[in-house]
């Protein structure tokens, strides 16, 4: 079955979705578009709510996942839910400390949500996180998701988890890696054969000035003044390098992107020219705006039939922030239709299933 993407929803799929750290909308953008109903979402931070709000009009619960309840906060059930749950515990970049980081513990109230729903759970879980997540400390970390999620009736393996890049599984030539997790509940299928994305065709990428706002003067604080530090160090990479290719200061030196494509966009990104993008347009060197950004994570707000508003009275340092946090949504959007259809394909509903009973799983920290 083929659903038709588009910006509306479709009543006639009647594929409900509920969002956890729902972020400026990432995965309700990409389920929005793929034909689904949104539900609900829930998300702490108050300058992504209202980002968040400026975009989508059914209900945000802006609080702690913590406080948050099935009963107490009337969560109707919906047929899949979407988290990109912490991943700063499990990165790279930073202390590493996975669940014996608070922010790592926020993975198991997901799992505390899904059993309030009780019989009414979701029929299908998507998760996302940083690439190195299934391999955090020595893969313990992801063996205990695992085991978490399949105790709370799903079938979910290490096949149901893979890395994509949006760079060569979209259009969108941004250089990310993350990882992608989804479960399917017991109770109404009977296996797990969720298909992940094939590699996109090359010819149909597209390039990076595709989604730059290069008819038009920046406003000037995105520009680096001549008298600036760092003013020479872009110039002179830009004059030896490609003149519309994307540079990034790294501490003491300036790198440019060879594979035609951007670096990622990243939560630091808020923290300063160290970490956002910079170009050089007929007015200058600067770096990339948050629009800009925005579009490279598929959040539309430039072209004549843009979808996404990024709200004026949210400052540039935390729109940075929201969109480096963000899923890229066209990625998502491939993911979300599979899912769609898998729901609404009767052939793949299990009518019937008896499940051994669920183990009572303990965790330390």
């Amino acid at each position: 079955m083929k659903v038709e993407l588009t910006d509306e929803p479709n009543p006639a799929s009647k594929v409900t979705v509920g969002s956890l750290f729902a972020g400026i909308g990432g995965f309700c953008g990409a389920y929005r578009r793929a034909g689904a109903q949104l539900s609900w979402a829930n998300e702490l931070d108050a300058h992504a709510c209202r980002t968040y709000r400026a975009n989508f009009q059914h209900p945000l619960l802006e609080k702690s996942i913590l406080d948050l309840s099935v009963q107490g906060d009337n969560l109707s059930p919906v047929d899949i839910l979407t988290a990109g749950f912490p991943c700063q515990p499990f990165s790279k970049a930073g202390n590493k400390l996975g669940f014996a980081d608070r922010r790592g513990q926020m993975f198991f109230e997901i799992i505390r949500l899904i059993e309030e729903f009780g019989a009414e759970k979701p029929k299908i879980l998507f998760f996302e996180n940083v690439s190195n997540f299934k391999t955090h400390d020595n893969g313990r970390t992801f063996a205990t998701v695992k085991e978490a999620v399949k105790g709370a009736g799903y079938w979910f393996s290490e096949a149901n988890a893979r890395i994509l890049n949006t760079r060569l599984h979209s259009v969108i030539p941004q250089n990310r890696e993350r990882i992608f997790m989804v479960a399917y509940s017991q109770d109404y299928f009977g296996a797990n054969n969720f298909v992940f994305p094939e590699l996109e065709d090359e010819a149909s990428r597209k390039v990076v000035s595709d989604y730059l706002d290069l008819h038009e003067r920046a406003p000037d604080i995105h520009y680096f003044k001549e008298s600036s530090q760092y003013y020479p160090l872009f110039r002179d990479k830009i004059d030896a390098g490609a003149e519309d290719g994307i540079y990034q200061l790294r501490r003491v030196y300036v790198r440019e992107n060879k594979s035609n494509s951007c670096f990622t966009l990243t939560a630091s990104m808020g923290l300063g020219g160290h970490n956002v993008p910079v170009i050089r347009d007929k007015w200058g060197i600067r770096r990339l705006t948050p629009k800009e950004c925005a579009n490279l994570q598929g959040f539309d707000t430039s072209s004549s039939d843009k979808w996404y508003n990024l709200p004026a009275d949210v400052a540039d340092v935390q729109l940075y922030k929201q969109i480096g946090n963000a899923v890229t949504v066209p990625l998502v959007q491939k993911m979300a239709q599979t899912t769609i259809e898998d729901i609404m394909n009767p052939q793949r509903k299990r009518e019937e299933v008896t499940l051994a009973p669920k183990a009572q799983l303990k965790f330390k920290f």
